[in-house]
C-alpha cells in the first residue's frame, strides 16, 4: 500500500480521481499470483535454444502421403521450435491438459501439485497461458483450439481463454462423461454430494465460433419410412451430392456429376437388406442409423413431378436429379406409377431428417469401456476417439493439420489416421517421457504404430534438445545451422535424404515432387557443385543457406524453377527472442534496484537530474513489465524493442491501465527524456518527487 502522509491535497484529490476512474471503468477478468517459481522449462530457453534431434529408428513408412510427427519432450520447447517450422499453419488444436485435480495429475517444476497447495491455480494458469500463448500463434487465420476440461479448472480456463483469444471467439460445450449410477453413488446418497456427469470442451476460434459443422447425431428412433437402399453409394458419394446441393449457383456441370453418381445406383428395400446381411433385432436400429446416408424414402412433391417428367423426355435412368427455378437441387426417382393422382417422386435422404446438430450438450459419447482403444493400457485415462472424431470432422477443409501438445495416449494421432482415409490430414503429436510412466515410450509411441498398421500412415519420431547460447553470436549461428536440419524437414515436411556432402543436404517429400537443400557452409567452391545438383531436380525446391548477416544471394541461382531460397538462422533466432521476452517476464529486482536508487537521489542527495534520468529506465521497465504480464508484445514486427509511448497507449488502448495512469506515464516519460538530453530547466524537483511516488503508485496498482 503506498504511503500517502507525504502527498498534498491536490495530489490525494488525484489519487481519489483515479480510483473512482478505476471503479467505473476496470473490467472483469482474470488475475493471480505471480510465479513464485518460475517454470524452469521456460527459464531453459534464457540460455539455450530449442532444437528437434530425429529418432530415425522410430520412423514408420507405409505409403508415400505426407508425414506425421511426434515429439518426445516438454510441450513448451516443442511448441517454441514449431513457432518456427508451423506458426499460422494448424487448422485445428486440441487438448486435454491436466486437470488439476491435485491427484497427481499436475507437474510443476518436476513436483507435483496437491489439492492443498497455496497457489494450485495460479501455477496452473501460469503454465497454460505460457504454452497457449505459443499455441495460439500456430494457428491459421482461422484455426481452432478445443481443450477438454473439467470442474476442477474450467472457470478460470474459460477466462483465460477470453483474454487470449476474446470472449466473443469462445465457447463451451458440455459433454455428458458418466452416469449417476454405479458404485460411487452409494457415497453420494449417503452424504448428499453431487456427482459428476460431465465434462468440458472449450473452444476458441480465431474470427467467431462460425465455420463448425458439427456431424449430425441420431434422433431417439428410426422412421421406418425411410425404406430404400441405396447400392453402390459411399459416403464419399454423398459428401459430393451434398457439397453441390448447398452451392449458391448450380451448373449444368455439377448436374452432370451427380446424375453419374445416381446412374449407379440400385435400389433395394431396406427390409431385403437387413435380411441378406443377418442383421440381428438387437443391432437393426444402430446399422439403420449407421446407414442412414443411403437409405431414402420416396415422397410425392407436385414441381419435383413436373421437373422428372420433363427430364424424362431425354433421361431414360431410373434415378437423376433435377433443379428448380429458384436453384435447389432435388433426387428425383423416374420410376413411378402414373395411375397415382399423387405419385412418390422425390427421394429424401434418412441422413437428412432423422438426425440432428447436437448443440453444446453432448450426451450420445460412450466414455466407458475403452480399454480396447488404441491397443494400450492408459491409467490416467483415454478420451474416447468418437469425441475427438467429432472434434476434428467439424472442420471443413481441403487439406488440414492437426497438433495436440497433451497427446497422452495418442488418441488424437490415431483419429487422424482413421480419417486419412477419406480426408487430406496429419497431425503433429507432443507429449512428455520424462514422467514415471514414461508415456511416450509406454503409450503415445506404441499406440501410433499400432493405429498405422491398422489404417496406413507415416510417422517421424523426434526429441527436443537444445543449442547453447554463448556471448559469441557469429558461433551461436554456425551451431544452430549445424543443429537446425531436422527442423527444416519437419518444416517443409520432407525426410528422405538423397545426397549428403560435407557441406550441403539435399531431401526430397515421398512422393519425390519436393525437394529441401540445404548448404551450411559461407559460400565456397563446393557451392558450385550444391547448384550444379539443384539443377538437375525435377520439382519444387526449397533451399535453405547459412548467412551470418542473414542475406540469401538468389543470383546464384538464377535460372532455377520453381525455388524459394531463404536465409538461415536469423529468422530462427529472431522468433526465438520475441517468445522469451514474451514468457520470460523482466525481473522485478531489476526494477526495484533503479527504484532505491532514485529515492536516495531524490528524497536525500536532493539531485533531481540524476533522479529522473534512473526513474525514466524504472518506468519503461515498468510498463514493459506491465505489457508481459497481460499479454502484450514489446516487440515490433521486426523483432526490436517496441518504444516505451507506443506499448503505454497498448496498455491504455487495450484497457489495461487507467487514463490517468496512460497521461501521467507520457508526462514523467517527457520529464525523463529531457533529463537524459540535459533539459534540466524543464522540470522542478517537487515534480520528480511526484514522478516517483507515480511510480509507486503503478508499482501497487499492477501487482509488480
Amino acid at each position: 500500500m503506498a504511503d500517502y502522509s507525504t502527498y498534498d491535497k491536490s495530489e490525494l484529490l488525484k489519487v481519489i480521481t483515479r480510483l473512482e476512474k478505476e471503479l467505473k471503468t476496470k473490467k472483469y477478468g482474470l488475475v493471480w499470483d505471480s510465479e513464485k517459481e518460475p517454470e524452469q522449462v521456460v527459464l531453459d530457453c534464457e540460455n539455450n535454444l530449442p532444437i528437434l534431434k530425429r529418432i530415425k529408428s522410430k520412423e514408420i513408412k507405409t505409403n508415400d502421403n505426407d508425414d506425421n510427427i511426434l515429439i518426445e519432450g516438454d510441450n513448451y520447447h516443442a511448441l517454441t521450435v514449431l513457432n518456427y517450422t508451423h506458426k499460422e499453419k494448424i487448422d485445428v488444436i486440441y487438448i486435454d491438459p491436466p486437470y488439476n485435480t491435485g491427484q497427481k495429475d499436475f507437474i510443476y517444476n518436476d513436483r507435483y501439485i496437491d489439492s492443498e497447495h497455496s497457489y494450485k491455480h495460479s501455477k496452473w494458469l501460469s503454465f497454460m497461458e505460457k504454452r497457449l500463448n505459443l499455441a495460439k500463434n500456430l494457428l491459421t487465420k482461422d484455426g481452432v483450439i478445443f481443450a477438454s476440461i473439467d470442474d476442477n479448472e474450467y472457470p478460470r480456463l474459460i477466462l483465460l481463454f477470453e483474454k487470449l483469444f476474446g470472449e466473443k471467439n469462445v465457447k463451451t460445450i458440455a459433454v455428458k462423461m458418466s452416469e449417476s449410477s454405479g458404485l460411487k453413488m452409494g457415497a453420494v446418497l449417503k452424504n448428499g454430494t453431487i456427482p459428476k456427469l460431465k465434462e468440458y470442451i472449450v473452444i476458441a476460434k480465431l474470427g467467431g465460433i462460425k465455420n463448425i459443422y458439427l456431424d449430425k447425431i441420431p434422433k431417439e428412433a428410426w422412421d421406418s419410412e425411410y425404406n430404400i437402399f441405396l447400392e453402390n453409394f459411399t459416403k464419399k458419394d454423398k459428401k459430393i451430392i451434398d457439397k453441390i446441393s448447398q452451392k449458391e449457383n448450380i451448373v449444368d456441370k455439377d448436374i452432370k456429376t451427380v446424375d453419374t453418381i445416381s446412374q449407379n445406383i440400385l435400389m433395394v428395400s431396406v427390409s431385403k437388406k437387413l435380411k441378406d446381411l443377418k442383421i440381428t433385432a438387437k443391432d437393426k436400429e444402430q446399422w439403420l442409423f449407421k446407414n442412414a446416408y443411403r437409405i431414402c424414402q420416396c415422397v410425392s412433391s407436385a414441381s419435383v413431378l413436373k421437373l422428372t417428367n420433363e427430364k424424362k423426355e431425354y433421361d431414360n435412368n431410373d434415378l437423376f436429379f433435377v433443379k428448380s427455378s429458384t436453384g435447389l437441387l432435388y433426387f428425383a426417382r423416374a420410376t413411378f406409377s402414373e395411375d397415382s393422382k399423387k405419385p412418390r417422386v422425390q427421394m429424401i435422404f434418412a441422413e437428412d431428417n432423422l438426425t440432428q446438430h447436437p448443440g453444446d450438450f453432448w450426451s450420445d459419447i460412450k466414455t466407458t469401456g475403452l480399454d480396447n482403444e488404441g491397443n494400450v493400457d492408459f491409467k490416467n485415462g483415454k478420451k474416447p476417439m468418437k469425441l475427438i472424431q467429432r472434434l476434428i470432422r467439424s472442420i471443413k477443409k481441403e487439406k488440414i493439420t492437426v497438433l495436440d501438445f497433451f497427446a497422452g495416449s495418442g488418441t488424437t494421432g490415431e483419429v487422424v489416421l482413421k480419417l486419412q482415409e477419406d480426408t487430406n490430414i496429419n497431425f503433429i503429436l507432443c507429449t512428455t517421457n520424462d514422467d514415471k510412466e514414461a508415456i511416450c515410450s509406454n503409450a503415445t509411441y506404441p499406440r501410433l504404430k499400432y493405429a498405422i498398421n491398422t489404417y496406413g500412415g507415416n510417422l517421424q519420431y523426434f526429441k527436443t534438445d537444445f543449442v547453447k547460447k554463448t556471448k559469441n553470436r557469429d558461433q551461436v549461428k554456425i551451431n544452430l545451422t549445424k543443429k537446425c536440419t531436422e527442423m527444416l524437414c519437419v518444416k517443409e515436411n520432407i525426410f528422405n535424404i538423397t545426397k549428403e556432402e560435407k557441406d550441403y543436404k539435399i531431401f526430397t517429400s515421398n512422393k519425390n515432387d519436393k525437394f529441401l537443400c540445404v548448404y551450411y557452409n559461407f559460400i565456397v567452391d563446393s557451392i558450385y557443385d550444391f547448384i550444379k545438383d539443384i539443377k538437375a531436380l525435377e520439382g519444387k525446391k526449397i533451399v535453405y543457406i547459412f548467412s551470418i548477416d542473414n542475406e540469401a544471394n538468389k543470383t546464384l541461382f538464377s535460372g532455377i524453377s520453381t525455388l524459394k531460397v531463404e536465409a538461415i538462422p536469423q529468422n530462427i533466432l529472431n522468433i526465438y527472442k520475441q517468445l522469451v521476452k514474451i514468457n520470460i517476464p523482466l525481473k522485478t529486482n531489476v526494477i526495484f534496484t533503479d527504484y532505491n536508487k532514485a529515492k536516495t537521489k531524490i528524497f536525500i542527495d536532493k539531485d533531481k537530474d540524476d533522479g529522473a534520468r534512473v526513474l525514466r529506465v524504472v518506468l519503461e521497465k515498468l510498463i514493459q513489465k506491465i505489457s508481459q504480464d497481460n499479454s502484450v508484445n514489446i516487440l515490433n514486427t521486426k523483432g526490436k524493442e517496441e518504444k516505451t509511448t507506443v506499448l503505454n497507449d497498448k496498455l491504455y488502448n487495450q484497457n489495461i491501465i487507467t487514463q490517468l495512469d496512460w497521461e501521467e506515464n507520457k508526462t514523467f516519460l517527457t520529464i525523463g527524456n529531457d533529463a537524459s538530453h540535459g533539459d534540466y530547466d524543464d522540470y522542478e524537483l517537487k515534480q520528480v518527487e511526484k514522478f516517483y511516488r507515480h511510480v509507486q503508485t503503478l508499482l501497487n496498482s499492477y501487482n509488480v
